[in-house]
């Protein structure tokens, strides 16, 4: 019933607009003729795909896709689809084999017949990615021609794909580490340009695309690369690149993250680019360093004016977060530390680590909270746990190490005979004093 309903509004559009096609030679067929039968099956296909019959679909779009490909840009988007589909529910490999064929084929039509080069190329390789799996170093090659065009404009799948393409050629032996960390490098770097250009709230759904983008690369860049073979890399090509601000701040988040912070390379980064041009990245770079040489006052003003540039939320999180962390180690300024730790909490919200932070603050102060008496040692781990609990129910990625430090702490929770002796009752509330300062329940081994 459905198909003769397809049938009959393909005739009447035929009959309405058949002529005003034929006139259109070249771009939907030859002659007239050619020009009515492209809009017949143009408009058949176009009924089928509608109802997710795709295999009533295929018949029109060959046709097309066949005798006026230059008629429809949107047919090409619309066969990968139906492509895809196909060929992830056909069982039989020789079947399923041609099928990639075909999906393949489409998009080196569409580029020959709507240009678009990189943009089509990046999809393309997304598609090696997921349906040829042992072709790794051709998906490799797409990905790479795809992101060399586009740049800047490169969309999140395709620079995944790319990074992810760049580590297995890597494991087969193909590329060397350091052009795996090159890879990281420009995929690192077109991933922050689009999340700082997509922060408007507007952008959010097109933004949360690059920020899985970016934890995804992170993750799988995290085993590749250590403090050694990024200080060799970087050292070598310091000096070619010691005036792009841009590949002195990916190399300064890189050596960061994998605490290069006090070596000599490092130190040299970030002067030149906070000299070159004063950023929230040299200034959090500059912090690093002077925590390096022990000037922890200084290292606090850098650290604060690093928040104070940052415009991206998640990385002034981690600098507040970085800010707390220095106040309570460096500085001995615990109340201070949390203060930081909780605006990096309103900075991101959702984010666990902070709370594991004031948790393991409040767990380093018990026995000076607790002044010689073990009762009130105890007290603290009340309110340490209290931080890991928190953590964990607001941020799952947190949740081990939550449970490792609860389990820890837990251990040093007050006997019910001790808790007796001090007239405190389990599940009562009970005031922390000292800095901490938190009301808590009760709670016994």
């Amino acid at each position: 019933m459905k198909n003769g309903k397809a049938i009959l509004a393909v005739t009447a559009l035929v009959l309405v607009g058949g002529s005003t096609f034929a006139q259109k030679k070249g771009k939907y067929g030859a002659t007239d003729e050619d020009s009515i039968k492209c809009v017949e099956n143009l408009s058949l296909y176009i009924e089928f795909y509608k109802q997710k019959n795709y295999t009533d679909a295929l018949n029109g779009w060959r046709w097309v896709y066949t005798n006026c490909p230059r008629s429809s840009k949107k047919m090409y988007a619309n066969g990968t689809k139906m492509y895809k589909y196909l060929s992830k529910k056909e069982k039989d490999p020789a079947k399923k084999e041609k099928l990639v064929d075909t999906l393949m084929a489409t998009y080196d039509q569409r580029i020959e017949n709507f240009g678009q080069e990189g943009f089509v190329l990046g999809m393309k390789g997304e598609a090696y990615m997921q349906y040829r799996k042992d072709k790794v170093e051709e998906a490799y090659a797409i990905l790479k021609k795809s992101i060399d065009l586009q740049g800047k404009k490169s969309k999140a799948g395709p620079l995944t794909a790319y990074f992810q393409a760049s580590v297995l050629m890597l494991e087969k032996e193909k590329i060397e580490k350091e052009e795996v960390i090159e890879a990281f490098d420009l995929v690192s770097g077109i991933i922050s340009y689009q999340l700082e250009k997509l922060k408007d709230p507007k952008n959010e759904k097109k933004r949360e695309y690059y920020v899985i983008a970016k934890e995804n690369t992170e993750l799988l860049f995290g085993p590749i690369a250590n403090c050694e073979d990024l200080i060799a890399i970087y050292g070598t090509r310091f000096e070619e690149n010691k005036d792009n601000s841009d590949w002195l701040k990916r190399g300064i988040r890189l050596m960061d993250k994998k605490e290069c912070t006090d070596d000599p390379l490092f130190v040299k980064m970030a002067e030149t680019l906070h000299n070159l041009l004063p950023s929230a990245e040299s200034a959090y770079a500059m912090g690093k360093m002077m925590v390096f040489k022990a000037q922890h006052s200084k290292a606090s003003t850098f650290f604060k004016q690093s928040v104070e540039l940052q415009t991206d939320d998640d990385a002034k999180a981690e600098y507040y977060l970085t800010l707390a962390n220095h106040y309570f180690q460096n500085l001995n300024q615990p109340a201070q530390a949390r203060t930081f730790a909780i605006k990096a909490t309103t900075t991101k919200p959702g984010w666990g680590k902070p709370y594991i932070a004031i948790g393991n603050y409040y767990a380093a102060s018990a026995k000076s909270c607790g002044e010689g008496n073990e009762f009130k040692t105890a007290a603290a781990y009340w309110v340490a746990v209290d931080k890991y609990i928190k953590a964990k129910s607001i941020d799952a990625n947190v949740a081990d190490e939550a449970n490792i430090k609860i389990a820890t702490w837990s251990k040093y929770f007050p006997e019910k005979k001790e808790a007796f002796m001090y007239n405190a009752i389990e599940g009562e509330s009970y005031t922390v004093e000292c800095w901490i300062n938190e009301t808590t329940t009760i709670r016994v081994q």
